[in-house]
């Protein structure tokens, strides 16, 4: 087993992103999906752990979804950086 599985995977999807951006597509990391049915759908051996999935594409307009989807389509509310990190040790 590899210690840094989850560090390696985050800096794939990172750049796997970026490049994705760079290239006129948008991104959507997940990890809110059937896990089970993924792994039997994809046909993957259980000795691989999967970690997240990702959606790939170019973005639509928002007036082809359903109404109640459309009012989804904002940019949702970010917690200021100060929320979650600081300077210094845990105990600061």
């Amino acid at each position: 087993p590899s210690h840094s599985h989850s560090f390696d995977a985050g800096a794939a999807w990172a750049l796997l992103a970026l490049q994705a951006t760079r290239l006129g597509y948008h991104t959507h990391g997940m990890t809110g999906l059937d896990f089970d049915k993924a792994r039997a759908e994809l046909a993957v051996p259980e000795r691989f752990r999967i970690e997240a999935a990702v959606a790939i594409g170019r973005q639509g307009d928002k007036s082809v979804l359903p109404e109640a989807l459309q009012a989804r389509e904002e940019p949702s509310d970010r917690k200021p950086i100060e929320s979650f990190a600081h300077q210094g040790n845990f105990a600061g």
